[in-house]
């Protein structure tokens, strides 16, 4: 979303894709492995937390017993927050991705609407049954607009085109 020149944008999301999508083994893509694990840290951190906060300090300890305990303490807080953040951020990567592929694609459907209208009240004046633009009515060039993004996998789109070319 940063204001970069299309290129730019285009090598990023290819160099996402290509690192987000990589497949490991089969169908398993390195995005789905890195959010197993990093969930299965996040929730042993939260159950070991919890644990060690429940456990009561003894009223018996010496001054040093009793900041090693407390340290211990620390240590297992930062080690759940580094887990939550690092869980979070995958997450977080994996949905930005879907949503800047979305924004690539409708921007491209509105520049490709754009230009069929251009093309359509400069050059012939007729419009198909439908309302819809003849394909040759592109800007008058007769080439297809190239894409702002590199395609996404077919799962990702998949998820509600169906629902709304059914409508």
């Amino acid at each position: 979303m940063l204001p970069m020149p299309q290129v730019v944008k285009k090598g990023l999301l290819a160099f996402t894709r290509q690192f987000l999508f990589m497949k490991l083994a089969g169908q398993v893509l390195l995005v789905h492995v890195a959010l197993v694990i990093t969930g299965t840290a996040f929730a042993a951190s939260c159950m070991h937390t919890y644990h060690i906060s429940q456990t009561p300090l003894p009223d018996t300890l010496t001054p040093n017993q009793r900041t090693a305990l407390l340290a211990k303490r620390w240590r297992e807080e930062r080690n759940f927050w580094i887990a939550t953040l690092t869980f979070l951020l995958w997450g977080l990567l994996y949905r930005f991705y879907a949503l800047t592929i979305e924004h690539m694609g409708l921007r491209d459907r509105v520049r490709q609407l754009e230009l069929a209208a251009v093309g359509a009240t400069r050059g012939s004046g007729s419009v198909a049954a439908g309302g819809r633009v003849p394909a040759s009515s592109t800007g008058g060039k007769g080439a297809a607009v190239e894409p702002s993004a590199p395609p996404a996998p077919a799962e990702m789109l998949s998820g509600g085109k169906e629902e709304k070319k059914g409508k």
